[in-house]
């Protein structure tokens, strides 16, 4: 009876690993044929991991802009040009399509005395809000709306061999107008992260 019980155990010790690498071969296969099927019949799937969406605002170019800064852990993130600089930034060029083919609104406080940010509605009606979530310099947040308001900035994708890289920013202005500018700033600022990607 000893003899049948080892024998027993080594006949499962070898045929158990095969038994596991074939189920976990077959559901990998089954995995892959299914996102493949989606992809090809451009079946949304929220893949994010909290990740943000990105919005269609009937731009020319295609181009989708992600409807929030990125965040980690559910604050937004902040980072030196250099970290940033390898995602997909928004070039100049994306830029200046927002800005001429979109209608822009501020927000503000009802006193108007604090900036809020910008809401950007596109040609098809569709809508993101860059919010004035400042920077950080030496860990310090700078230009979170307070009283008398805060600013937009983030990132352009730019490559200058200086230690200033391009930038958006947008500030509270006078009348309920913002200044809207394009700026170089210092590379080591931390500043927030907004995403784009072109449509498919």
């Amino acid at each position: 009876m000893i003899a049948l019980t080892e024998k027993a155990y080594k006949y499962a010790a070898q045929n158990a690993n095969e038994v596991i690498a074939n189920a976990l071969a077959k559901a990998y296969e089954d995995g892959y044929r299914e996102g493949y099927k989606d992809c090809k019949e451009e079946i949304p799937v929220d893949l994010r991991d909290n990740r943000n969406e990105f919005v269609d605002l009937g731009l020319p170019s295609g181009t989708l802009w992600a409807n929030n800064y990125e965040s980690e852990n559910g604050n937004t993130m902040y980072l030196p040009y250099a970290k940033a600089s390898g995602l997909n930034l928004p070039t100049e060029e994306q830029w200046k399509e927002l800005l001429e083919i979109c209608k822009w609104q501020g927000r503000y406080s009802s006193s108007g005395q604090s900036f809020y940010g910008i809401t950007i509605i596109g040609p098809n009606g569709n809508s993101i809000k860059l919010g004035a979530k400042g920077y950080m310099q030496d860990e310090i947040e700078i230009g979170k709306p307070k009283y008398g308001g805060g600013s937009v900035r983030f990132w352009l994708k730019n490559h200058q061999d200086t230690n200033e890289q391009k930038a958006i920013i947008i500030e509270k202005g006078s009348g309920r107008t913002p200044i809207i500018e394009v700026a170089n700033v210092f590379s080591g600022y931390k500043l927030p992260i907004r995403l784009v990607k072109i449509k498919k």
